[in-house]
């Protein structure tokens, strides 16, 4: 695979990460908000987003009933990205906040042959 073509590569499993991540934190948040950061750094790509909800801590239910979920991590969308990822050496990680919400985070290299 080309450099170039692979950036682009790179580029879109990005935007997937994002717009996956974006429509899970519609579909089973509370309606608060989510931020997104997309960082090239010196060797890789980080993108992250995090959105509120409810807190593992407290327990508290979402302020509206949302559909049935997977484990965390487990949704055939975010499983189909890791595996995305994994095509160019790098790695996902989604799990609950502490503090309440959802944490999406991944680690794409750049300079891979």
């Amino acid at each position: 695979m080309n450099r170039a073509r692979c950036r682009r590569g790179v580029d879109v499993t990005a935007y997937r990460i994002v717009q996956e991540a974006l429509t899970n934190a519609l579909r089973h948040g509370d309606g608060g908000k989510a931020e997104v950061t997309v960082r090239y750094a010196d060797h890789a790509l980080r993108v992250e987003v995090l959105n509120t909800g409810p807190s593992v801590l407290t327990g508290a239910a979402p302020a509206r009933p949302a559909a049935p979920r997977h484990r965390d991590g487990t949704g055939r969308g975010l499983l189909g990205l890791r595996e995305r990822v994994a095509v160019y050496g790098g790695d996902l990680d989604a799990r609950r906040r502490l503090g309440g919400g959802y944490r999406v985070r991944a680690r794409i290299p750049l300079d891979r042959p």
